[in-house]
């Protein structure tokens, strides 16, 4: 009897487990609650730029800092756009300051050989011998952590600044997309996420005290395009010559040295090396060559004698970074180097004694 009865007592403990379950959520199982919103702010990653560059073959970040002077009154802003596409291996780089009143606002454009870069609204074409799909976003770390004081983006947003909020949490069911958004004595907050399990895709935060404000967005897929413009104006290579030569016992001197950041190289045969002197009120060339012809040594008209060396520092046969070109002459008087872009049809610098 004694058998029956715990048989009788176990069955029915059994039993009543199964006819009182844990509620299960049914409908909407993906949207976050306020404490699960702080947990995904505070897990290390919740928005981590460089990850998401490594897991996505189109990626845009894009993000604007406004400040404001509450001493002078002044406002200003910073904006960065990065993007990149791996499979069609483009890549963009924009940025716009107005601030103290510094201007400026560029944008350099990345596709194979060929480059877009924007200076305001004007759009330009350079070209990249030997072009190498470089990541942006982890080019610009890189960047950042060799130059610490630099400006760069602000990619390293922390969002878990964010957690322990009062959140107001608001989803749709179609699009997987959730706004958070929280107010405290400081601060009003909004946040979107996507996806399931999310992904934190936009933040924005505005300074209830000062009126700043910081937005940052991401985007993915079909979202990101690049667009690369043809038959712009050609913009000559940035190589120039010091503005002062060396005076050297018999001769002067115009040496120039590819600098590290250089990474647009370019074809020698591409850039002609021109000394120059006047005639009258005239600048007129007394002789030229073409890198690709170094060394060479030539004799203007008025029997002096120009000298063009080349060194190619990592021997690819491109004009590139660590690169020396020098020039020398005995000519005397008002006397001048510069470096003539024959794919842009333009001077790239000039530079006089």
């Amino acid at each position: 009897m004694r058998i029956w009865a715990t048989l009788f007592i176990m069955l029915s403990s059994s039993l009543g487990g199964c006819l009182s379950p844990e509620p299960q959520c049914t409908e909407m199982c993906w949207v976050l609650n306020e404490e699960e919103l702080d947990d995904f702010l505070s897990t290390p990653g919740a928005l981590d730029v460089l990850a998401l560059s490594d897991s996505n073959d189109r990626l845009r970040v894009s993000t604007v800092t406004e400040v404001y002077s509450s001493t002078d009154g002044q406002t200003g802003s910073i904006s960065w756009d990065v993007a990149k596409d791996d499979a069609l291996q483009i890549s963009s780089i924009g940025m716009a300051i107005s601030l103290a009143g510094t201007q400026m606002d560029t944008e350099e454009v990345v596709a194979g050989n060929v480059t877009n870069i924007r200076v305001g609204s004007a759009w330009f074409e350079g070209r990249d011998a030997k072009p190498e799909h470089v990541d942006p976003f982890h080019l610009l770390a890189l960047q950042a952590a060799s130059d610490p004081l630099g400006t760069y983006p602000p990619f390293g947003f922390d969002p878990s600044i964010f957690s322990g909020m009062d959140w107001t949490i608001t989803a749709d069911e179609i699009s997987l997309q959730q706004i958070a958004t929280a107010t405290d004595d400081t601060v009003n907050v909004i946040l979107e996420l996507i996806g399931e399990p999310p992904s934190l895709m936009g933040v924005q935060m505005y300074n209830v005290n000062d009126g700043g404000s910081f937005r940052l967005d991401v985007a993915t897929g079909d979202d990101v395009t690049i667009d690369v413009k043809q038959g712009i104006e050609r913009l000559p290579t940035s190589l120039t010559f010091p503005s002062q030569p060396y005076l050297l016992q018999d001769a002067t001197e115009w040496t120039t040295v590819v600098p590290p950041g250089f990474i647009l190289e370019v074809e020698p045969s591409e850039l002609q090396i021109h000394g120059l002197h006047t005639e009258g009120d005239s600048l007129i060339t007394a002789a030229s060559s073409a890198i690709s012809e170094a060394p060479a040594n030539i004799t203007d008209q008025r029997g002096h004698w120009w000298s063009l060396e080349w060194n190619d520092a990592d021997m690819d046969q491109l004009v590139s970074a660590g690169d020396r070109i020098t020039l020398r002459t005995d000519a005397e008087g008002t006397i001048g180097a510069g470096i003539w872009d024959i794919w842009a049809d333009g001077w790239s610098g000039t530079a006089f004694n």
